[in-house]
């Protein structure tokens, strides 16, 4: 009996041994920030940029508005790789925050917006924006703080939990080429979207171009610049932003 004991242990370690290896190899494999996205982190005339453990903050240095963009990265993501969108975002007067999340992963963090409101008294609006799994994730954390909430933006991304009966305004956007969040992923949620939610397609655009972390296996490629979906993204978004 004992023996059986000793071996049913042994064979537990091992499995969790596996397990916690593969969980390591899995999360070190992640897309870093590339070089527009590092330069992007320096202030300048327009903004200035807090780089801290858990988020980088991109605070407007003039005509700044009482309305904050909390950004959740996609999966397995640098933080940094959205800083060009953030930083675009702020030169137009909108403070916003990039959250950092444990492995790179929003599922372990998507209570993180807390801290930042928190941090931003001066903020009184707020609008929760994420790519991809952060898009979900994102999505997620406004369905359960309502009153926290004015907009959700879903950047190749779509509700996983119900925000149909939502009273926020939502905005998505996606590119046409998109291989990892299709058109068919968007039908197929559609019933999910807050009831006033604008859909966006960029012709050309795909899924990796929302941020600055080269390419991501698995999407097409896009046959418009990085540049250019970026800029229609950050129109679009200073569109919906006016409308709340």
């Amino acid at each position: 009996m004992e023996s059986k004991k000793k071996y049913v242990l042994i064979t537990l370690l091992a499995v969790l041994i596996i397990a916690v290896t593969g969980f390591i190899y899995y999360v070190s494999d992640y897309y870093p920030a590339d070089n527009a996205a590092r330069a992007a982190l320096s202030s300048n005339t327009s903004y200035t940029v807090e780089n801290t453990d858990d988020s980088i903050t991109f605070t407007p240095t003039g005509n700044q508005s009482i309305t904050g963009i909390i950004i959740y990265p996609g999966g397995k993501v640098e933080a940094e790789s959205y800083s060009v969108l953030a930083s675009r975002l702020a030169a137009n007067g909108y403070t916003t925050i990039i959250v950092k999340m444990p492995f790179n992963l929003a599922i372990f963090g998507v209570n993180k917006a807390d801290k930042v409101m928190v941090s931003h008294p001066e903020i009184t609006s707020w609008v929760m924006a994420g790519h991809s799994l952060g898009g979900v994730l994102a999505s997620d954390y406004a369905v359960n703080h309502p009153e926290k909430i004015k907009g959700v933006i879903y950047l190749a991304a779509y509700p996983a939990a119900n925000a149909s009966n939502a009273t926020f305004k939502a905005l998505s956007i996606r590119g046409s080429q998109d291989a990892l969040t299709t058109s068919g992923d968007i039908t197929a949620n559609l019933n999910k979207f807050p009831a006033n939610t604008t859909f966006v397609t960029i012709s050309g655009g795909n899924h990796y171009n929302v941020g600055d972390y080269g390419v991501q296996a698995g999407d097409n490629n896009g046959t418009i610049t990085r540049q250019q979906q970026q800029s229609e993204t950050v129109n679009y978004i200073l569109q919906f932003l006016k409308s709340l």
